[in-house]
């Protein structure tokens, strides 16, 4: 938050809607684009109106044609995570996850996505797939054709609505005040690559009386490697930079951020030998 010597007085200047739309033009944001942000509301700053006029700033921006993603990740359909399973006996632990209540699409709120996502989750019109763990939120122009089918498997891959916006037209990346770690499309590049860390997902698929399945999915290398593959895909000059009140901001195209970081991820994993 910037401050303005008014009359010897030191002011607070709040970040509004009007200059947050135009940050953005400043970033190369036109009427028309798909955005999939990740973004960080005390990066930005002091606000007036807070994460709505975040969120009302980017939807203006695409426009009507547009169209703004974020992810809807949720732990609802998990075991507790403070819950240590080695202090209890299996009767605990099978009462425990029949009262998990599973994923609901409407009521599920997101776990640690930040307040800008959730509001965004919340915002009328958005729209969002039914992945248990893995949703993904979105709103705009033809939204429903990415969210349609979302594989519980491989749950960022080719058959979900991340591995289906990379081939929309004009599908851009935009990450405000956070990391390439927090960059969901790095997923999708995990996950088509050849040599790949994988896991087992465990969750509850249905609501509270579903059932418990296990599924394939890439081991989340955020802190391993995405913060290298995203240094090295800036060095190719395909990254653009700006900010968005006082947020550093990155914006790149979609598409050619996963497959570029889908190669550089394979190459790192073949070398390395990190692989399972």
């Amino acid at each position: 938050m910037r401050r303005l010597m008014i009359k010897r007085r030191m002011v607070p200047v709040f970040h509004t809607q009007t200059s947050l739309f135009s940050d953005l033009v400043s970033l190369g944001v036109r009427a028309g684009d798909g955005l999939f942000v990740h973004g960080s509301m005390s990066a930005i700053g002091a606000t007036i109106g807070g994460a709505r006029s975040i969120v009302e700033s980017l939807l203006n921006a695409v426009g009507e044609t547009g169209l703004i993603g974020m992810p809807g990740f949720s732990s609802d359909a998990y075991f507790p995570a403070g819950v240590d399973r080695s202090d209890l006996t299996q009767d605990q632990i099978a009462r425990i996850e029949d009262e998990v209540l599973g994923f609901d699409v409407s009521k599920s709120p997101t776990s640690g996505m930040g307040v800008i996502a959730e509001t965004f989750r919340t915002w009328p019109g958005t729209q969002r797939s039914a992945h248990p763990t893995v949703s993904i939120c979105l709103n705009g122009m033809r939204a429903n054709d990415f969210l349609g089918e979302h594989s519980l498997a491989w749950a960022t891959g080719e058959e979900t609505p991340m591995g289906k916006l990379r081939d929309r037209q004009s599908m851009k990346i935009l990450l405000i005040g956070v990391g390439w770690n927090r960059c969901s499309a790095l997923h999708t590049a995990e996950t088509l690559a050849k040599h790949r860390r994988t896991k087992t997902r465990r969750f509850k698929n249905g609501g509270l009386e579903g059932s418990w399945i296990e599924t394939p999915d890439v081991a989340d290398d955020m802190n391993r490697l995405f913060p290298a593959v995203g240094e090295a895909f800036e060095r190719t000059g395909a990254v653009s930079f700006g900010t968005l009140g006082d947020a550093d901001c990155k914006i790149c195209d979609f598409r050619h951020l996963v497959d570029f970081a889908s190669n550089w991820i394979d190459c790192a994993n073949k070398q390395s030998g990190d692989i399972s």
